[in-house]
């Protein structure tokens, strides 16, 4: 998996990307088909914003979150992210669940 960080009119400290790299953890153990990570931190005036993006096998993730400090907008950057991708999971395993149920029709016995 590969993650990349960008800052726009900010310059990325160790700090935030050991900030990012744990938080990351968290979304990397929910899924395993994640082939890139995509984050961008800016800074417009006092709002501090991150966007991210998950490339996944045939889908892309994107979320957006503005605060007043970086690490709380990271914060809830990630936890957005976390949820889209249960939600991403849980919409997979419900559609291969279906696809395993053997229907029969026993209308046709008596």
């Amino acid at each position: 998996m590969k993650i990349n960080i960008i800052g726009h009119h900010l310059e990325i400290t160790d700090g935030l990307k050991d900030h990012i790299g744990k938080k990351l953890k968290k979304i990397e153990g929910h899924s395993q088909e994640i082939s890139e990570i995509k984050i961008i931190l800016s800074v417009d005036n006092i709002t501090h914003n991150a966007e991210g993006n998950i490339y996944l096998h045939k889908t892309d993730l994107h979320a957006k979150c503005s605060s007043s400090d970086m690490y709380q907008s990271i914060d809830l950057l990630v936890s957005k992210l976390d949820k889209q991708i249960i939600k991403h999971k849980d919409k997979i395993k419900s559609h291969q669940s279906h696809k395993n149920i053997k229907r029969t029709d026993f209308s046709a016995e008596n």
